[in-house]
């Protein structure tokens, strides 16, 4: 599906073309193409919010290594703009790539209380969050419960309730009678 979508808009010449083309290649892997798509990017605008968003994503892609970058790129982004649960979501997700968790859950805190509540994308990177701080189950316990309750059919819901069920169907096979 991905090669479709890819099709649609490859040929596409406008910022939003581009961003989406950047997007199908991080999901396809091909950071590569991702940067050739950024460098063009670039040269028609450098400073646009699509470029610098696209730029972050690459720079997530890429790993620990650009993690500070993406940091770097998402401050001066708040800074201009303001902090959205967006962004501050974003700025966890590049402090959670470089290790630095106890700055993401500030920031996915700050995006709570921002954004007037909390989105699927704040539930879920707070529990990996919490996961990598070593938290147990009574914080995020009740995490994964408001997203089961406020978002049944988000993906990730979905592929939670999948894996619960292979393992209930799974431990009945080891059960012990007492």
């Amino acid at each position: 599906m991905t090669k479709e979508a890819l099709s649609c808009v490859h040929q596409g010449t406008s910022m939003e073309h581009l961003a989406i083309t950047i997007q199908i290649y991080l999901r396809m892997d091909r950071i590569d193409l991702a940067k050739q798509t950024l460098s063009t990017m670039k040269r028609a605008d450098e400073e646009s919010i699509l470029t610098q968003l696209c730029s972050v994503y690459i720079s997530l892609a890429t790993g620990k290594s650009q993690a500070q970058e993406a940091v770097h790129t998402l401050g001066s982004l708040k800074e201009q703009y303001g902090a959205s649960p967006m962004l501050l979501n974003l700025n966890a997700v590049a402090f959670m790539v470089g290790g630095r968790y106890e700055n993401a859950e500030k920031c996915l805190m700050d995006a709570v209380t921002e954004g007037g509540g909390e989105s699927s994308d704040t539930l879920i990177n707070l529990i990996v969050c919490y996961q990598h701080l070593d938290k147990g189950l009574d914080e995020i316990g009740p995490l994964l419960e408001r997203m089961k309750i406020g978002y049944p059919f988000h993906p990730f819901v979905q592929g939670l309730a999948r894996v619960e069920g292979a393992f209930e169907r799974e431990a009945v096979k080891y059960r012990v009678a007492a």
